[in-house]
């Protein structure tokens, strides 16, 4: 089951962590939000998540759809290893929290990272 839900939010959360650090783009958000939807039965589907796939707006603005702000419970170290994906997937980071080197670096420590990424978006190949 998804954790996308107010009470436990952390799958939500790293997902638009992954949104926020560039790892992932919109399409593959919404992309994620379908598997979502696809995997819940219908009751349990929260109608936030249908109004996320038509989400155009500022970041910034996401967890107004949502109407809380998700938790991903990520440490700022992991957070650094977030943009190690967004750089090994050759993104150019507008406004990074840190290096390209210590991102990746923070990545190769954390294996954790790049299991949930896969796990989380398993229709990206990334490394």
């Amino acid at each position: 089951m998804w954790k996308i839900y107010k009470e436990q939010s952390s799958d939500l959360g790293f997902a638009i962590g992954c949104l926020f650090s560039e790892a992932i783009n919109l399409n593959e958000f919404r992309q994620w939000i379908e598997l979502c939807i696809n995997d819940l039965d219908q009751d349990e589907i929260p109608l936030y998540m249908f109004d996320l796939i038509n989400f155009e707006d500022s970041l910034a603005k996401i967890h107004l759809v949502i109407g809380f702000v998700p938790s991903s419970g990520l440490s700022k170290t992991e957070k650094i290893a977030l943009e190690g994906i967004s750089y090994l997937r050759g993104v150019d980071i507008f406004d990074p929290i840190s290096t390209q080197e210590q991102s990746i670096e923070y990545l190769k420590n954390n294996p954790h990272i790049s299991e949930k990424f896969k796990q989380t978006f398993p229709f990206i190949n990334f490394i």
